[in-house]
C-alpha cells in the first residue's frame, strides 16, 4: 500500500454484507490489509442499524444474498436522512443487466461483477471513498459558509448602519436591513416593490453616483439628500460598492443619517452670515461716525479755532505799548495754531478729506503722508483714471491699504513700498508690495492675526478677495519681489447698476 493510499484509507470504514460468511470474511480481510476498518453485517436489518450508527464511508452489498435483500436495503438506506449520502456498491453476477438497472434505480452508486476481482473492487472502493471524502468536505464548507452567512446577516441586520442592496443600474431594492427600513420608514413586506431611485430628491444625483460606481467601482462619504415615501426629507452619508447579488450586478450601499449634523452646519452658516452682516453694518456705522466726527471737527471746532486765532491777532495788533502782553499774545497765537494743526490731523485720521474726492486722491494723500512720517519711499502707480466706485467700496479699499502700510511700518523693515491700482471695465486690482523681511503667512493666520483677518473681511464685504504672498527674506537688498505682496481683486460687473457711483 502506497503513502497516498494510506492517506486515503486512514480511519475509513467499509460496511460489508456478503452472500456467505466466508465470502464476507475474505473481502473484509483484504480491505483490512489495505488499511480500511471493516464492519460485517449478516442481514439487511444489521446493515441499516450499523450504517446509521457507524456512518461508514462505503457499503458493499451482495445482490444475491437473500438475507440482505440488497434492493430493499438500498432503498431504505436512501430514504433515511442519516444514511442517504453513504455510497452503496452492489456485487452482481456478470451480465445481470436487469438487476443492475434495478439497483441503480434503488440508489446504488456503482456495482462490482461477481466473481469479485480484488483489483477491480479496490479501485472502485478507493474511488468512492475519495468521492465520499470530497463530498463531506464540500458539505462541511457549505455548512461553514452558511454559518458565516448567518452570522453576517445577523451582524448586518442588527448593525447601526443602514445597509441595502439594489440592482445595477435599475435601482430595485433587493435587500435591506432593519436600520435601512427604519431610516426610510418601510414595512418589511413593502420592500419587494421599492426602487431606490424614488428616494432621491434629485434623481440626477443618483445618476452621477451610478456613473462614478461604473467608472471606479466604489465611492465613499458622499452626501446625498433623500426622501421617505411620506415625503419627509433627510441628509445621509452614503458609501457604496459595486458587486454581485445572485449572479447579477448589484450595488451594496451603506447610509448614515447626518440630518442633525447638516442642521447644525446650516445653523452655523446662517450664524456666520448674520455675524458678517452685523460686522458690515457696524463697520458702516463706524465709517459714518468717523465721517460725521471729522466733518464736525473740521467745520465747527476748526472754525472756532480760526476765529480765536483771528481774535488773538487783532488783540496783538492793539497791544503796542506792553511788551509782556505782546509776548503772551504771540504765545496764545502759536498755541491756537498748534491746536488747529492737531484738529486737522485728528480729522484726517478719522477720515481723510481726500477720500471725498475718490480713491486715487485718498491713496495719493495716504502714500505721501506715510512716506513723510516713516522716511521710507512709498510710490503710487495708477494705470487708469479715477475708478467709479461707491463710497463703501472706496472706503474699504482705502482702509485695507492703510492697514497694510501699518503692518509694513511695524514688522517689515522695508526699504521701499509700492502701491499699484489697476482699474478695468469689469474688475479692480489693488496691490501693496514691499521689499521687507516677509513672514510665514500660514503661521500668522494660524495665530489669528487680526490685522490680516480684518483686511480679508473688508475685502469680502465688498465682494472682493484678498491674497497674501510672502516669503522670509534674509537680504532686503535683493529686490522688491522678495518681501510681501497683498493683492485685492474686486469685480465691478454690478457697479453700473448702483446709484451710489461717483460720476
Amino acid at each position: 500500500m502506497t503513502d497516498s493510499q494510506a492517506t486515503t484509507t486512514s480511519l475509513c470504514t467499509i460496511l460489508v454484507a456478503g452472500a456467505t460468511p466466508n465470502e464476507t470474511r475474505l473481502i473484509a480481510d483484504h480491505l483490512v490489509w489495505e488499511g480500511f476498518q471493516v464492519l460485517a453485517a449478516n442481514n439487511g436489518l444489521e446493515v441499516l442499524e450499523r450504517a446509521s450508527i457507524s456512518q461508514p464511508e462505503l457499503i458493499l452489498l451482495d445482490a444475491q444474498a437473500a438475507s440482505v435483500g440488497a434492493l430493499a436495503t438500498c432503498r431504505s438506506l436512501k430514504s433515511d436522512e442519516r444514511t442517504r449520502d453513504i455510497p452503496v456498491v452492489l456485487m452482481l453476477p456478470a451480465g445481470n443487466h436487469r438487476d443492475l438497472a434495478d439497483g441503480l434505480r434503488a440508489g446504488a452508486a456503482d456495482h462490482v461483477r461477481k466473481p469479485v476481482h480484488i483489483e477491480e473492487l479496490m479501485a472502485r472502493v478507493r474511488t468512492h471513498v475519495a468521492l465520499r471524502s470530497a463530498h463531506q468536505r464540500i458539505v462541511m464548507q457549505q455548512r461553514r459558509l452558511q454559518a458565516c452567512e448567518t452570522r453576517f446577516r445577523a451582524i448586518v441586520e442588527a448593525g447601526p448602519v443602514a445597509m441595502g442592496i439594489t440592482s445595477m443600474p435599475e435601482g430595485h431594492l433587493l435587500y435591506s436591513n432593519a436600520r435601512f427600513r427604519e431610516l426610510f420608514r418601510l414595512d418589511e413586506t413593502a420592500c419587494a416593490n421599492v426602487n431606490i431611485v424614488d428616494f432621491y430628491v434629485d434623481p440626477r444625483e443618483r445618476e452621477r453616483l451610478v456613473r462614478c460606481l461604473a467608472a471606479q467601482g466604489s465611492f465613499g462619504d458622499a452626501e446625498v439628500r433623500l426622501r421617505r415615501p411620506d415625503g419627509t426629507q433627510f441628509w445621509a452619508m452614503a458609501t457604496a460598492r459595486l458587486s454581485n447579488y445572485n449572479g447579477a450586478p448589484a450595488i451594496y450601499v451603506g447610509l448614515h443619517d447626518i440630518s442633525g449634523r447638516k442642521c447644525v452646519e446650516d445653523e452655523l452658516v446662517r450664524s456666520r452670515e448674520q455675524q458678517r452682516a452685523l460686522s458690515a453694518y457696524l463697520e458702516g456705522m463706524r465709517e459714518d461716525e468717523r465721517k460725521r466726527s471729522a466733518l464736525e471737527i473740521q467745520d465747527e471746532l476748526g472754525q472756532l479755532l480760526t476765529a480765536l486765532k483771528m481774535d488773538v491777532s487783532l488783540l496783538r495788533m492793539r497791544l503796542t505799548d506792553d511788551p509782556e502782553a505782546i509776548g503772551r499774545a504771540d504765545d496764545m497765537r502759536e498755541l491756537v495754531e498748534g491746536t488747529i494743526w492737531m484738529v486737522r490731523n485728528v480729522a484726517s485720521h478719522l477720515r481723510p478729506a481726500a477720500l471725498n474726492f475718490g480713491l486715487v486722491s485718498a491713496l495719493e494723500w495716504l502714500t505721501s503722508q506715510w512716506s513723510r512720517h516713516h522716511g521710507t519711499p512709498c510710490e503710487l502707480h495708477v494705470s487708469s483714471g479715477e475708478p467709479a466706485l461707491p463710497d463703501i467700496q472706496a472706503t474699504a479699499l482705502f482702509r485695507i491699504v492703510e492697514a497694510a502700510l501699518t503692518n509694513v511700518a511695524r514688522h517689515a523693515a522695508a526699504q521701499r513700498v509700492e502701491v499699484t491700482l489697476i482699474a478695468g471695465p469689469h474688475s479692480l486690482d489693488l496691490r501693496v508690495r514691499d521689499d521687507g523681511r516677509g513672514f510665514d503667512v500660514a503661521a500668522a493666520q494660524a495665530k489669528y492675526a487680526y490685522g490680516l483677518l480684518g483686511m480679508a473681511e473688508r475685502a469680502r464685504l465688498i465682494g472682493g478677495t484678498l491674497r497674501i504672498d510672502s516669503q522670509p527674506c534674509k537680504d532686503p537688498t535683493i529686490g522688491i519681489a522678495s518681501g510681501t505682496t497683498i493683492s485685492i481683486h474686486v469685480p465691478l460687473e454690478n457697479n453700473h447698476d448702483q446709484d451710489t457711483y461717483r460720476r
